[in-house]
């Protein structure tokens, strides 16, 4: 290539120009015989062909306009001045500002890249990049989304499981309860009956004593004296007074635990009632106090005498209970559990205090996930304090408060509305 005339400039570096031109990438030469075939070419016209060390096999060629029309006329010098296309047709498209001369039989192309055009390629390109980033992100926010979504299905599927039975339960046991209350009340009604009858045949039996020992002859006094004697009635008239006495506690203490069961298991707790909540309370610890009695412990319950409440009786029942079950796991045997409840209005707070282990720092924001549980395995499902938090923060619109330092017990504060509202 030789630069002349103005250019006098550049003439003076055409030598380097041309190599350089020779080993870049952006401007191609090529020479090429009648036929088309490849004579000689530079880096970027092999690269734009895509061929051999040998200028073989080419794998592009011209696409438009193709190499034949080339051939028509014979005329040397430029017979084409435009834009190029090189590629092939399936992926590979170079589109080139060209200029094509002829000169004896031979052809020489001069090609390089439209700037222009690859500027608006890049701008596409970029666009769709950040198309492609933006669709990456928004994947990736719908995934965390659906595993978010995924988890609380999960949640509510273990949840809604557990609810079926605790409803089964609740069922059974008022069905048990409401079975039991018929025969312990023909029961308690015969205890009643047995404790009079029972004085009347002792009365009677000391009324014949009397009129035989006053109109009797001496050897009939005698016989009715070891009769009494044998069968030493006088204790057993002051024994049977006493068994009857302590089957009537029984029997109210067996009522007792039947109320206690089917205030807790409440076949109403689907729908808001006002309720003492007192009452309902002591139901619940009424459940517990084998749990209680086998591990020694001291349930100190400080409340007032009758408070009323607006809420979902059952499921408040199993919050309560989840958290008390929790101390008493907690408590070593000997331990103390206090549950209080204070009304501050507009809202009533439950709190269960222990003086158990405590629970360690790195899990503190663990203990309300669904599934975890310190306990070993096949003890616990770890979903009561799960469910708990679930009835008391979204069913009950309340709050859980904890404190808690290892080695020195926990507090829970479970807090409610006094009057629900839906």
């Amino acid at each position: 290539m030789v630069y002349t005339g103005k250019n006098k400039y550049i003439s003076e570096w055409s030598n380097l120009i041309f190599e350089l031109i020779s080993k870049g990438h952006s401007v191609g030469i090529g020479v090429f015989d009648i036929e088309g075939r490849l004579l000689d070419a530079n880096r970027a016209m092999c690269y734009f062909l895509d061929v051999d060390e040998n200028l073989k096999n080419a794998k592009n060629s011209f696409v438009n306009p193709v190499f034949h029309s080339f051939k028509n006329g014979s005329v040397d010098g430029l017979i084409f001045d435009g834009l190029m296309t090189i590629g092939n047709s399936g992926d590979i498209s170079y589109v080139l500002n060209s200029k094509v001369f002829r000169k004896q039989g031979q052809f020489m192309v001069f090609a390089e890249a439209d700037v222009p055009y690859l500027f608006k390629q890049n701008d596409q390109l970029s666009l769709l990049n950040q198309q492609v980033n933006n669709l990456q992100r928004q994947l990736i926010k719908e995934k965390k989304t659906l595993q978010f979504t995924l988890a609380e299905l999960k949640e509510t599927q273990h949840m809604l499981i557990h609810s079926e039975k605790m409803n089964a339960i609740g069922r059974l046991v008022a069905g048990v309860a409401h079975e039991i209350n018929n025969p312990i009340a023909f029961v308690y009604s015969n205890l009643f009956s047995i404790e009079k009858y029972v004085e009347e045949v002792i009365q009677s039996y000391r009324e014949v004593e009397e009129l035989i020992s006053k109109e009797g002859l001496p050897e009939l006094n005698r016989q009715a004296a070891g009769i009494h004697k044998k069968n030493d009635l006088d204790f057993l008239s002051l024994d049977l007074a006493d068994m009857v006495k302590e089957s009537k506690i029984g029997i109210e203490r067996v009522k007792t635990i039947v109320e206690d069961l089917r205030l807790f298991s409440r076949l109403d707790g689907s729908a808001v009632k006002t309720i003492d909540l007192i009452e309902n309370i002591k139901s619940t610890i009424s459940i517990l106090r084998s749990e209680l009695t086998s591990k020694n412990i001291n349930l100190e319950f400080l409340a007032p005498d009758r408070l009323l409440v607006g809420c979902y009786p059952g499921q408040l029942n199993q919050a309560i209970l989840n958290v008390l079950i929790n101390a008493i796991y907690a408590v070593d045997s000997g331990g103390k559990i206090i549950l209080s409840i204070e009304l501050k209005e507009p809202n009533v707070v439950l709190s269960v205090k222990d003086n158990g282990c405590g629970i360690p720092h790195e899990i503190r924001d663990k203990i309300f996930d669904p599934f975890f549980t310190t306990k070993p395995v096949g003890s616990g499902t770890g979903l009561g304090l799960s469910i708990t938090y679930k009835i008391i923060t979204d069913l009950h619109k309340g709050s859980i408060e904890v404190e808690s330092e290892p080695g020195e017990g926990t507090s829970f504060k479970l807090i409610i509305p006094k009057n629900l509202s839906i």
